[in-house]
């Protein structure tokens, strides 16, 4: 608000500031607060959105192992890793970096939930190979429960869950390639493993940059016809084993 006082203007009309010097009357604009970015730190926050849409894209393709049971920084650990997959092939121009332009290996071994690192709880190492084609395969060994899996108390079974997606970043969009999910019995299997298996799968959209493999455990127990999942915050081993850029 302004005044005028013995013929002056005094006071601020918007931001428009006005006072006395001497006998004449000032006009001035309000300095403002607001900083004004600068090409470098919008550059900077492109490539911060770029690897936050990714991020969130990989949480969304990975909901049905993850099942949102994650410790709370989940989501800036993988923003973060995201960042890393931009800058892993040599230096780009700033707010010009994308993910197939990147190093999306750099994912692998990302743990979804902080608290139950996957091979803690995981006792072999499925061989994951890729070909130009975008076909993969997940080599898995012969597997009894007993002996490849932790098992926590009152569990009866475990699941073994196993999906491919294929990624365009650039479209923010994804594709389940595949699914398998395989239940194991701890009580029933006698010493006996399954035998040795190779899952193919074969991507059929061909736009695709890049694919991720992921694989959870859930730990279930049968009580009659009821089935009750044991898995919780602090028992939730899923993450990303394998990861190729197209």
């Amino acid at each position: 608000m302004a005044i005028i006082e013995n013929g002056y203007l005094r006071g601020q009309i918007g931001n428009l500031v006005n006072r006395k010097v001497g006998n004449k009357n000032v006009v001035q604009t309000k300095p403002s607060d607001k900083i004004q970015q600068t090409r470098w730190t919008e550059a900077a926050s492109r490539d911060f959105g770029t690897a936050s849409s990714a991020g969130a894209l990989i949480r969304r393709a990975f909901r049905p192992l993850h099942m949102d049971i994650h410790d709370s920084g989940m989501h800036n650990r993988l923003q973060q890793q995201m960042q890393r997959v931009l800058r892993g092939n040599g230096k780009q121009l700033q707010g010009m970096l994308h993910v197939q332009r990147g190093n999306i290996q750099r994912l692998v071994d990302f743990q979804f939930n902080e608290k139950s690192h996957l091979y803690d709880y995981l006792y072999f190492d499925p061989k994951v190979s890729f070909e130009t084609n975008g076909t993969t395969s997940i080599a898995l060994p012969s597997i009894n429960a007993q002996r490849n899996f932790f098992i926590p108390k009152n569990c009866s079974h475990v699941i073994l869950k196993i999906e491919v997606a294929g990624f365009n970043f650039r479209f923010k969009n994804f594709q389940t390639i595949g699914s398998h999910e395989m239940e194991f019995p701890i009580y029933s299997q006698n010493g006996e493993g399954t035998d040795p298996q190779t899952l193919i799968f074969e991507r059929q959209d061909k736009h695709h940059d890049s694919i991720v493999v992921s694989l959870s455990i859930l730990y279930i127990t049968k009580n009659g016809s009821y089935t009750f999942l044991l898995n919780s915050e602090d028992l939730n081993p899923v993450g990303i084993i394998a990861a190729y850029n197209l």
